[in-house]
Parts: C-alpha cells; structure tokens; sequence
C-alpha cells in the first residue's frame, strides 16, 4: 500500500439536512436496501486553490449532494448535505494536473465521508439506514482534443 498523491488534511460539514418522506409517498418496501435507479440526486463541486494561484498545492473542495425528491422516484429521506475539505497535493504532480485532481478524488473522497454520514444518521431514523450509492467523479476529467468519454 502506498500514500495517495492527494491527502485530506482537514473535513468539516458544511449542512447536513436529511428529512424522513412520508410514507405514503414511498414506492418501494423498506424491508430490503434502498435501489436508487429513478431517483434524481443533485451534486455541486467547487475548488479553490489556498495561497496564490497555480502556485499552492494546497486546495480547499466543498461537495454538495442534494436529494429533494421533487421529480423522479422518491427516496425516503430528503438529503442535503455538504461536506468541505482541505486538501494537499504532493509536489510530484506537475502544477497543470493539479487542480483536476482535487476536483475529482476530493470530490470522491468527500463523497465517501457524505456516504458514512447519511448512513450513521439514516440508521436511527423511521425509515432505517440509508446508503446513498457508489459513483465516480470521472465526468469532471478535462478530455483532450478528439478523445472519447469512456461509457
């Protein structure tokens, strides 16, 4: 095992709402693990370069997922919540690659932590633990001239 060339430094929460839905208004039992196939999730990703820009390898990622339920299937919790990260790039990484990787594995190691989040609140609520699904954040990446998005 090696370290990552992307380390968190600190982890905070910036808001954390998760509201249970009625339950007349759920389309699926709550006796098995929730499928989020039909549900809309919403995400926002910023990044901020700490110190001068293009110079510091120091980066602040704030990740927002929001579930409000308000088109698609409903899940049974409303869910907004935001975590913020303070992260440091090793001085190996040349200065141009820098800030796709803070957007990409910050966001994913922050989602991480809002996944861990919900889960441990979701598991004393009325309509039991709730584990927002696996993703990626390759969809941020910066592709070349004429390159194909991988499917």
């Amino acid at each position: 095992m090696l370290p990552s060339l992307i380390q968190l430094k600190n982890l905070s929460f910036g808001a954390i709402k998760i509201w249970p839905r009625p339950l007349e208004e759920l389309q699926q039992s709550l006796e098995e693990p929730f499928d989020f196939s039909g549900v809309m999730m919403g995400e926002a990703v910023g990044v901020n370069n700490v110190g001068n820009a293009g110079e510091s390898n120091t980066f602040v990622v704030k990740l927002r997922i929001m579930i409000a339920n308000e088109q698609g299937k409903k899940a049974p919790y409303d869910v907004e919540i935001e975590a913020v990260g303070l992260f440091e790039i090793n001085k190996a990484v040349k200065k141009e690659f820098c800030l796709e990787m803070a957007e990409i594995n910050g966001a994913a190691i922050l989602y991480g932590a809002i996944r861990d989040q919900v889960l441990s609140l979701t598991s004393r609520c009325i309509h039991g633990p709730l584990m927002l699904p696996t993703v990626n954040f390759l969809d941020r990446r910066k592709q070349p001239a004429g390159a194909v998005p991988a499917k």
